[in-house]
């Protein structure tokens, strides 16, 4: 796990800088490659797990010397793809994926990248055609991000790991994008190719970037496409859904632990985090040192109420592992906090349980170089509550349009507050969907602002590219459409606000998440099972609990589905004085966007406990930081 950065350009002499800012990302090892009759460097720095002798640093280059690589991530199935080159005359001088990695494009070119079982973003100079090749990971677990600028005199394009590399160029147009802006205020986060700069995009998952260096253009090509892989059968019986689930998830899980250093497991009370360490445990030798972690809520009793500790800890005893808890009160400082969120993103960015991620990485890495976690089990093996919200929604439908939206006016006005706060939110969020179609009603249940209320408070009364797609994909889907909204879950809120939180707070702590259950082979043999299967009455993800009864303790298996929230509420409701100084302030940047009636509409209604839009609260807070920095213009 890496960083990486390139220039071209005139002047690139910036590039140590621009690698400096990632030193987090990658602190064994750091190298630049000049090469220049193209006007081109590329730099890498690195966190060594595979093969962890220099000869494997960065940038690699090809025997023949016409090729060279820098790349940031992991290739799992490295070990099966180098079995098929040797036959083709290839000779490998180190045990790396780097390269794996570098033959298979070699030998593939854009063709391989299917095939490569992994989290990756890379770039693969080809010194002969004067070409560039940057691709991103299927699922979006690792980041990239390029700007391209033939006019300018000094650098005409460039690429990084992270946005704030790139704002090392001088002539780079930090102007606010609109789409970014709207797709934030909708979602809290931004989605490629855009970001909140005009001049800085974000390759998108399962794309590439072909540029011919003399004359850079930059233009997105998709190589892999999950909507291409569904082939959805209802002869799939319970029984087959079981053995495939569990054959690929126990082959994920292997290819994930190969590591030359020590790894973690997050632990929680849920079945993702003991679905993994269970398997881990079984296929790991005995003198293998799996060790987990587990975040502790605690200060309060609504902090309580988020709290696992207890279970996790139960499980890990259950599996004779090492058990470390990380304890979070909310107690941190405020404006500390928010400033840390900036920092890490160099945009805004709204899901609060980042604070906490960062927290659990930064201990982790001080005794692991390696974690692995659950992110993308809800998705794929329908937990969320909205998934089953969408069989209630065909039903509720069948009541006349007047009966719904007078329950809907009704439920409203109920607070959210307590224990059942949200529940009531919940109920509420659903009631406002049911005048609209299923596809913008589910999309509506995953935002923070309705396409109503964006254009009351940012006068923005249309759909973004993002928007629509999501739309799009629903509708495409919709003949089962708690398989539809795992499908847009998995192509929006995985890539752009999970993987987004994963990258940014382990790797700064020079800590590498591996996410078993996004394995392509996994997603796709899962999103093809019907939803029947997946959402039975009386139980939470029946297929993994039913096929990991050896793995997953029984007394995991029981509990209900519990969001991996920290306590925000409790958090905001401590810093009320300094919330409403950040928003309510007249000289603020974000009343230049967003009307000041409606701040202090949704601040009213968070203090009376109304709406428990704390989330909200803080992806707006957190805005208004990153635009007080002026660095976007």
């Amino acid at each position: 796990m890496c960083g990486i950065a390139g220039v071209v350009g005139t002047d690139r002499s910036y590039l140590s800088s621009m690698l400096e800012t990632m030193i987090h990302r990658g602190p064994d090892a750091n190298g630049i490659f000049d090469i220049p009759e193209l006007y081109t460097s590329i730099g890498h720095v690195r966190l060594s797990i595979i093969d962890l002798e220099a000869r494997s640093n960065q940038p690699f280059h090809s025997v023949c010397g016409r090729y060279s690589i820098c790349f940031n991530g992991e290739i799992y199935n490295y070990i099966e793809l180098k079995e098929l080159l040797l036959p083709k005359g290839y000779v490998f001088t180190t045990t790396s994926d780097t390269e794996v990695l570098l033959y298979w494009l070699m030998e593939h070119g854009i063709a391989g990248l299917e095939e490569l079982d992994g989290m990756f973003a890379f770039c693969l100079v080809d010194r002969l055609e004067k070409t560039m090749l940057l691709a991103r990971d299927q699922i979006g677990e690792k980041p990239l991000y390029y700007t391209c600028n033939p006019q300018s005199k000094d650098t005409s394009f460039a690429f990084s790991s992270e946005i704030k590399p790139l704002l090392e160029i001088k002539d780079i147009d930090k102007t606010l994008n609109e789409e970014a802006v709207a797709d934030y205020a909708r979602f809290l986060y931004t989605a490629a190719p855009h970001t909140m700069y005009n001049g800085i995009k974000e390759l998108a998952p399962g794309s590439y970037l072909y540029v011919n260096i003399l004359s850079p253009r930059a233009n997105q090509e998709q190589y892999y496409s999950l909507e291409k892989k569904i082939i959805s059968s209802n002869d799939i019986s319970y029984d087959e859904a079981l053995d495939i689930f569990k054959t690929n998830f126990i082959n994920s899980v292997n290819l994930r632990l190969r590591s030359d250093v020590p790894l973690g497991v997050y632990l929680s009370g849920g079945m993702d985090s003991n679905a993994i360490l269970g398997a881990a445990r079984t296929l790991s030798s005995d003198d293998v040192q799996l060790n987990t972690f587990t975040m502790q809520y605690g200060g309060s009793k609504l902090s309580a109420l988020h709290d696992e500790s207890s279970l996790a800890e139960d499980a890990a005893r259950y599996h004779a592992v090492p058990n470390t808890l990380i304890y979070f009160d909310g107690s941190v400082s405020f404006s500390d906090s928010v400033d840390r969120i900036v920092q890490l993103f160099s945009q805004p960015f709204g899901n609060g349980t980042a604070l906490v991620a960062d927290i659990i990485a930064q201990n982790v890495s001080k005794s692991c170089k390696v974690g692995l976690v659950g992110d993308g089990g809800d998705e794929l093996l329908g937990g969320y509550p909205r998934y089953k919200a969408l069989q209630l929604y065909s039903k509720v439908k069948k009541f006349p349009n007047m009966l719904t939206n007078a329950a809907a006016e009704m439920l409203q006005w109920l607070p959210e507050k307590g224990q059942l706060s949200t529940k009531i939110r919940r109920v509420k969020q659903f009631s406002r969907g049911l005048q609209k179609p299923m596809a913008e009603c589910f999309v509506d249940w995953s935002t923070y602002n309705t396409t109503e209320s964006l254009l009351h408070a940012f006068g923005m009364n249309k759909g973004t590219q993002f928007y629509n797609r999501m739309v799009n994909t629903f509708e495409k889907f919709q003949s089962d459409p708690v398989n539809a909204a795992a499908i847009v879950d998995l192509l929006s809120f995985v890539p752009y606000n999970l993987m987004q939180s994963a990258d940014r707070t382990s790797m700064n702590h020079s800590l590498e998440l591996r996410c078993p259950f996004l394995s392509t082979r996994l997603i796709e043999s899962i999103v093809n099972i019907p939803s029947k299967h997946k959402l039975i009455k009386g139980k939470n993800k029946p297929i993994m609990s039913d096929s990991m009864t050896k793995e997953i303790p029984a007394f995991i298996n029981n509990q209900p589905k519990r969001p991996f929230n920290p306590p925000m509420k409790q958090f905001l409701q401590n810093n009320m004085k300094e919330m409403k100084s950040v928003l309510l302030n007249p000289a603020s940047e974000i009343a230049q966007i967003a009307s000041s009636k409606y701040l202090k509409q949704e601040i009213s209604y968070f203090e009376t406990e109304l709406k428990d839009n704390s989330t909200l609260l803080w992806g707006l807070i957190t805005f208004e930081k990153w635009l007080q920095q002026k660095s976007y213009k």
